[in-house]
């Protein structure tokens, strides 16, 4: 109900200061006659009056607010001349997904204005339908038209759980009041969770989102938050695109019949349901594992198959114009040579993608030591193995982010197969797009923390030794990996310049592989600062050969 006192009101101040100059006026016209001598003059004041007041309000419209064309003016003048009644309807500017108006304004029911700034989106009602999906900018309402939600183009980032401070397993302490106690736990039980050996888990949950809306190209107008606009067919289809995002978004709002209806969490706002999906699929995952395997590398993950890349919209849109065929010479070869170049710079691009990956590769082999092979090959045949809770953190994002996702049973194994993720379709269904999500800061009861900590300070030892045991193994496989490919590449060295020389006898067999190896430990700087008797005694048998050799 609006409060406002009636002399506060705009029609009071205008009503007033017409009474005031009608007054001024009349007093005028009986000073010169009455109106009987002054008919004429009265006539022709009050004509030039209502063109001058028109040509006033015509004139001033264009610079209330940001708009560039003639029926945009037009509009903005007719509310002018509504508001001078008095039966104006909203003027609300909306800023970040929040509506700015004065007290009431949301109730007037005339035609109103709405300015959204460029990181805002609204859509409006009338009380028996839905009406329109605004962007970023200046629109216009009619009659009994309402605004029936609003919404922030920004990325979002929601968090849920308890607080760095709060201590969800401790009772009640003299300093807390029973509010703030109950607040406390309220927190935690939106998150915990119960793993598969049944102990009780609170973790903190964050989510990065924002509405499925696309981004304008470079010189296209729209908003850079998230809206395109434009003038051509295909931009109009694109805007309609990001309106049907933005509508589903906005009329998707439920409520949870599992609150009470005076609650805050009653109410499920769009900007609430990601984070709602990330609650409920952490909890299918953690009743999968025990509290053992989330922290035990133990879990094993597949390699990933890289995705070759996609072409971009713009390119498919190339790709899909149709051949005329009643053109000239001239067009049907600028047509062709056209769609061969979108083709060519797709192929550039998926053969830049698979040089970078074969460059990764062979980086990655040039950087391990020549003697790990057999390791490495052993390595890369097994997939890497994490923890339970990295495995939650990727589902939980992959339950979110893509169409199918691999298959867990009641245990955390991969099974065969991918299946459906549900919470994808539906945030497609409602206009959404998740960015990230991250599960961590886990609290655990303090007793079961005791036990851990207990458990780990009886078999810290026997795990470290088995770990140095694993450390001494490796080390001895790389070991006489290094000295059996060392060998070989000697070998090699040295059968290379016997076929290059191809000397005569024993005695320059002998002397080319002494003088050989003489060279090499010469020309290599680690060998000769470290084989210096070596050296020495090469010299001393390539005399004796030089000498006694037969």
């Amino acid at each position: 109900m609006d409060e406002t006192p009636f002399y506060r009101k705009p029609w009071f101040s205008i009503v007033g200061w017409l009474v005031f100059l009608l007054l001024v006026y009349g007093w005028q016209i009986y000073r010169m006659g009455g109106i009987q001598s002054s008919f004429i003059d009265i006539v022709v004041d009050g004509i030039l009056f209502v063109i001058i007041l028109n040509l006033w309000l015509a004139f001033f419209a264009q610079f209330v607010l940001p708009v560039r064309n003639f029926r945009e003016r037009q509009k903005i003048f007719d509310r002018l001349i509504v508001y001078l009644s008095g039966s104006h309807g909203p003027a609300i500017f909306i800023e970040n997904g929040i509506k700015r108006e004065r007290l009431g304004e949301s109730e007037k029911q005339g035609p109103g204005v709405l300015w959204l700034d460029s990181a805002s989106a609204a859509v409006t009602r009338t009380a028996t339908t839905i009406k329109q999906t605004l962007g970023p900018g200046v629109h216009f309402i009619e009659n009994k038209e309402y605004v029936a939600g609003t919404m922030d183009l920004h990325i979002q980032s929601h968090s849920i759980g308890p607080r760095e401070s709060d201590k969800p397993f401790d009772a009640k302490s003299d300093a807390q009041s029973d509010e703030e106690y109950k607040q406390m736990q309220d927190r935690c039980k939106q998150v915990s969770a119960l793993t598969r050996d049944g102990i009780e888990i609170v973790p903190r949950i964050s989510v990065s989102f924002r509405v499925n809306t696309g981004f304008p190209n470079e010189g296209q107008p729209g908003s850079r938050f998230g809206y395109r606009k434009g003038v051509t067919k295909k931009d109009k289809e694109r805007e309609e695109q990001d309106k049907d995002a933005i509508r589903r978004a906005i009329l998707g709002e439920g409520i949870n019949p599992m609150a009470e209806p005076d609650s805050p969490r009653h109410r499920v706002a769009w900007n609430q349901l990601p984070i709602s999906l990330a609650v409920d699929v952490w909890r299918e995952y953690v009743g999968k594992f025990t509290l053992d395997e989330l922290f035990l590398p133990s879990q094993t993950i597949p390699a990933l198959v890289p995705q070759m890349p996609q072409p971009t919209e713009e390119e498919i849109e190339a790709l899909s114009q149709p051949i005329r065929t009643g053109g000239t010479r001239e067009n049907m070869q600028n047509m062709f040579a056209s769609m061969l170049h979108e083709i060519n710079l797709w192929m550039d691009r998926m053969l830049k993608k698979m040089e970078e990956d074969r460059k990764d590769d062979t980086k990655k082999t040039a950087s391990a030591p020549s003697a790990t092979t057999a390791i490495q090959k052993s390595e890369k045949s097994e997939p890497p193995k994490k923890t339970a809770l990295q495995v939650i953190n990727e589902m939980v994002k992959a339950r979110l982010t893509q169409k199918e996702v691999d298959y867990l049973d009641d245990h955390g194994m991969r099974g065969e197969g991918r299946i459906e993720s549900r919470e994808y379709k539906l945030l497609q269904e409602r206009g959404l797009k998740v960015l990230g999500v991250g599960i961590g800061g886990l609290t655990l009861n303090p007793v079961i923390e005791d036990t851990i900590i207990q458990r780990w300070s009886t078999t810290w030892l026997r795990n470290a030794k088995n770990e140095s045991e694993q450390i001494e193994r490796r080390k001895d496989i790389i070991e006489s990996a290094a000295r059996e490919q060392a060998i070989r590449q000697y070998a090699d060295m040295l059968s290379r310049e016997l076929v290059l020389k191809k000397p005569v006898g024993i005695k320059e067999t002998l002397r080319t592989l002494l003088m050989r190896t003489r060279t090499f430990i010469f020309n290599n700087d680690q060998l000769r600062r470290r084989m210096t008797t070596q050296q020495q005694e090469l010299e001393d048998i390539i005399k004796w050969i030089e000498v006694n050799g037969s």
